[in-house]
Order: structure tokens, then sequence, then C-alpha cells
């Protein structure tokens, strides 16, 4: 599979502005993952999904518990499963063709398989979208942002701005915040792209929470010492709000290392549960040099995030040793690697203790051992 997307033209013309079809942006597209993979992988990892079910015209979520596809008839269902990119190694794999965007900012990889008259929607969502449709066709329709739900709730529809049948290796961008829907006519998958959006007030409390917690001083505010005279003692002035601004100001750049440090720990942590690592041995270091040394592929753990500023790297959430900056930039840019990759590393033996741990809690793993 390969990607035809001008991604320059793109950001410039249609990124957070307007929602956009690009047919055939994904040339000779295979399906990460098919109907009977997703099925024995719900199953078997019994993992969250929403089964939703159209009627007259309507999508409505059906709360039971997911037996498999047989007990659901042949029309007008759909089976919906987020992260899924955390649970199926080709639908990770998957996005790596998508990595023009910041790994931080893409949150997770929701797919959609429906039979024919099933679909979702209508919806809004808080995030941008990528759709990308897999095998059959699937109608897409996008509103204005400015429509509200309600609207084409009560079969208000206003002329969308796209109406489209999607067929395999189409890609639809939608914005956050306009409004959108999808029926397939056929057996259908589609893979929906989802960003990272967050809260303002909700990330600057939780970051003032996290000085408070590390016990970090403020600074002390009182009046501004160009303190005017005034003929109403009751009155704030526009200039007394302009100091406590500039105050908070000068206290977000005293704090400015220590927001680097808390924003690179919270987006390398996934809001979404992360699978178990296959059940290994827990390994010395000497034997992880040896295993590397044999050039057995070590496996990150599927949807783990690995993060950096400059040469601070987390993962998970926690700090890791910043001597070894180049090797942690190694195994944060690839998913897999083997021992030659880390040729340069494997005799630094602060290093191989480091990756040993990281090993033994499950957030890389050696598999298909090779014997001497």
């Amino acid at each position: 599979m390969h990607l035809i997307i001008n991604w320059e033209d793109f950001l410039q013309h249609h990124w957070q502005k307007h929602p956009v079809l690009l047919k055939k942006a994904i040339s000779d597209f295979m399906n990460p993952i098919s109907p009977e993979e997703l099925e024995k992988l719900v199953i078997k990892k019994a993992l969250e999904c929403q089964l939703i079910q159209r009627s007259h015209g309507k999508c409505q979520l059906v709360h039971q518990a997911f037996n498999g596809y047989a007990s659901l008839g042949q029309r007008n269902w759909s089976l919906k499963v987020e992260t899924i990119n955390h649970w199926h190694r080709a639908a990770e794999e998957f996005l790596s063709l998508f990595r023009v965007f910041p790994d931080w900012y893409t949150e997770e990889l929701t797919v959609v398989f429906s039979v024919p008259g099933g679909g979702i929607g209508p919806q809004t969502k808080p995030s941008d979208i990528l759709v990308i449709q897999g095998m059959g066709r699937s109608r897409w329709r996008v509103w204005h942002q400015l429509l509200l739900l309600e609207h084409y709730n009560k079969n208000d529809f206003a002329e969308p701005i796209i109406n489209e049948e999607l067929i395999s290796g189409d890609v639809l961008y939608i914005p956050k915040e306009f409004p959108h829907e999808a029926i397939s006519s056929e057996v259908a998958m589609s893979y929906c792209l989802q960003f990272w959006t967050d809260n303002s007030l909700r990330m600057i409390r939780n970051w003032t929470e996290s000085l408070s917690d590390e016990n970090h001083r403020g600074i002390e505010y009182s009046p501004s010492p160009d303190l005017l005279l005034r003929e109403d003692p009751t009155e704030i002035l526009p200039q007394d709000l302009t100091a406590l601004q500039d105050m908070m100001s000068q206290f977000l750049l005293q704090k400015r290392a220590h927001l680097d440090t808390w924003f690179v720990q919270k987006m390398s942590q996934t809001a979404y549960e992360l699978p178990k690592a296959p059940e290994a041995e827990v390994y010395a270091p000497s034997q992880v040099q040896t295993l590397l040394q044999q050039r057995n592929s070590l496996h990150r753990l599927m949807g783990l995030r690995m993060l950096h500023i400059g040469n601070r790297y987390f993962v998970n959430g926690k700090s890791l040793l910043s001597d070894h900056a180049d090797a942690w930039n190694m195994l944060a840019r690839h998913r897999t690697i083997d021992g030659f990759m880390l040729i340069k590393f494997i005799n630094d033996t602060d290093f191989i203790s480091a990756l040993t741990l990281l090993i033994n809690q499950g957030y890389w793993y050696f598999s298909s051992i090779k014997k001497d």
C-alpha cells in the first residue's frame, strides 16, 4: 500500500479548515484486519465495542453483548471497535502510513464493520478524523459545522458539503465539529483515524495540580507599583487586570521547563488500555545483550507511546536516562528492531540495563528467538 497524498497541500488548504475527499489516496489497498479476524479478536479479548442498528432511518446503540455476527442478521447493523491498533499488529502497522502527523497527535484507530444498510451517525466529533475506506462501499455525508445536530435529527436536512460513495483506498478528512454520517450499500469496513484533543481549562487545571504536587512556589501577587489614585475605591480598573495577567504570563515563562516535562510525560501516556505483552521470562541484562547480538527481533507493545523533547525521552509517562538519547530515538522511531540496529549500544551496560528493565515491565518483548 502507498499513500498518494500531497501532504503540504492538504495541511495548507484543508487541515482544520474544511472537509475534503481524496479519491484513490491509497493505492493497492489491503485491509489490515478482516471481518473474521475482527469478530474473533473482539470475542477472544473481550474488547469494548459498539453495536449500532439502523431502524427507520435512525442509528441506535444496541445494548447487548457481542457474541458474533451470526445472530445479527444480514442488514442494517454495524460493529464499531476503538483502539484496534492496540490489539492487532497489522492495524498498528497500517498507522505508519500516517506518521506525517506527530505520534502524540494521533490518538487511535477505530474500525467500523457494516453490512448493507448499516452505518454510523449522524454525529459530530470534538477532534479531526481521517476516514479510510477499506473493503466495500459506504456513502458518507458531511454537513457544515454551523449546522446543529438537532436540525438533522429532526430530518431538517441542509444540503451536505460532501455526499459521496467511498470505495477502497479513498480517504475522507472531516475537521472537528463537522456533522457527518455513513451508510453502507454493501458489506464494508471503514477505518477512522482519530486525532487528539483536550479542553484548555482541564489542561491548565491538570498542569497547575502537578505544580502543587511537586511543591513549586508561585509568585506572590500584590497590586502594581504603578498604583493610580482613583475616584471610586470599589472599582477594579483595566490596568489592575493587566497587571494580574502579566503576573500569570511571567509565572508561565518561569515554569516553561516544567510545562515541557509535564506535557511530554502526559502525552506519552495513552488514554486507552494497553494489551499485555506475551508472557516471557524475566531477563538479565546479559541475556538481553546476547539476544540482541543474535539479531533477535524486539517488538514494542502495541499502543505504547514513546516521545521526547530534546534529549529527554519518556515512555508511558516514565522518564528515561538522557545519556542514551540516540539509542532511545531508535526505539521511539521503530516499532520493531533487531540487534543490528542497536549495534552501537549493545556494549553499553547502562543502556542495556535500562532496556532490560523496560522489557521486564512488558513494554518491549522478543519474539521468534533464534538459537545458536
